[in-house]
């Protein structure tokens, strides 16, 4: 009995040991042995690629159980020898183009890159019509308040009134003979 016992203890030991050995041969950033290239490529993938849950988390940051399958399914297309392209067109099929986060420079979505443009475009030519279109209006009104209406006006305000005229005259015939 204390054979089997002693027998028994040495060989849990062993297998605690074993087990020790062989899990620090193994890397937990690189559970699936990728080479050093398909490392880098599994990192620009997951970079490129958002969280189908989460809002605007990319892949390689987001903690959720799904995001961590999705990574997984990168090493293994990589270990099968799988092209960047491909395995990001793969994951479009699945998930949508939601998945790339930004929507692809082409046809319809192509509006969305373009539409901020013309319509800050549009803004400014606007506020650019607009301010001419205030500016005339403030010129007429200083203009209109400017002229004297003489058929409201009293003897001695027309009097007043030529007598401003003729002091302008004078002083832009003084101005003029300086020139």
């Amino acid at each position: 009995m204390k054979k089997s016992l002693l027998f028994a203890f040495v060989l849990l030991l062993v297998l605690l040991s074993a087990t020790a050995v062989l899990a620090q041969g193994s890397d937990p950033n690189n559970p699936h042995n990728l080479s050093p290239e398909q490392q880098q490529m599994a990192k620009e993938i997951q970079q490129e690629l958002w969280c189908p849950v989460c809002q605007g988390v990319r892949l390689d940051a987001c903690e959720q159980k799904v995001c961590q399958q999705m990574r997984d399914m990168i090493d293994k297309m990589l270990l099968e020898d799988k092209s960047k392209q491909e395995i990001i067109d793969e994951f479009v099929v699945q998930y949508g183009v939601v998945i790339l986060g930004e929507p692809p420079k082409q046809g319809f979505n192509l509006m969305a890159w373009l539409m901020p443009i013309v319509l800050v475009l549009a803004g400014l030519a606007l506020a650019f019509w607009l301010s001419r279109s205030w500016m005339k209006k403030s010129r007429v009104a200083a203009s209109a308040a400017s002229i004297p209406d003489t058929e409201t006006m009293t003897s001695a305000e027309l009097k007043e009134a030529a007598e401003d005229e003729a002091y302008l005259a004078r002083v832009e015939r003084d101005l003029a003979q300086e020139d």
